[in-house]
């Protein structure tokens, strides 16, 4: 369906499974814990669907804006018989004033997304008012120098600590991640 730019198997599975899979790196009970994640963003369904499908105890739900991905997605979730993931057709702060959606995920993902300050603007209401609960943002170690000062002042606004990981690499030179990471405190 011409969904992402990625053609060639190997880029598939090092730029969308390996990449979404990545998180596991800075939250290790997203691949395994009872959690209720959201994907905000999710695109063509990354990290979305390979996170449902290695976490069957993770309910994750994909908020997205455009209805052929969308489509796509609801598509796959069945192909794939994926109880524990759902997709909705939405803006995120349009899902975040749904009673269904404010409030509810211990974490929010966003992958391939704006600058970080601005979507925490538009998605942080999606996150649960407890302790501990995230919003974590894939980013290259670049964009993460560059968003930091921004990130910072809307982190210490909506009562957030701002952490990143460490930066590594991708396998067979598929680039760099880091992940910002902000925790309710």
């Amino acid at each position: 369906m011409n969904l992402t730019r990625i053609t060639s198997s190997k880029e598939f599975w090092n730029l969308h499974i390996l990449d979404s899979l990545s998180v596991g790196v800075a939250l290790p009970e997203i691949m395994a814990a009872s959690l209720r994640a959201a994907d905000v963003g999710c695109g063509a369904g990354f990290p979305l669907l390979p996170l449902g499908w290695a976490n069957p105890k993770l309910e994750i739900t994909g908020i997205e804006s455009r209805g052929r991905k969308v489509e796509f997605i609801r598509a796959e979730i069945d192909s794939l018989k994926l109880a524990n993931v759902r997709v909705v057709h939405a803006q995120a702060r349009e899902a975040a004033r749904k009673e269904q959606f404010a409030g509810r995920f211990d974490v929010v993902l966003l992958r391939a997304v704006g600058q970080a300050g601005k979507m925490l603007r538009e998605c942080r209401s999606l996150l649960k008012p407890t302790p501990e609960a995230k919003i974590i943002f894939y980013k290259t170690p670049a964009a993460v120098k560059a968003e930091r000062p921004e990130a910072q002042r809307e982190a210490a606004k909506f009562h957030l600590e701002l952490t990143e990981s460490s930066a590594f690499s991708l396998p067979a030179g598929a680039g760099e991640r880091q992940f910002l990471i902000f925790t309710r405190k």
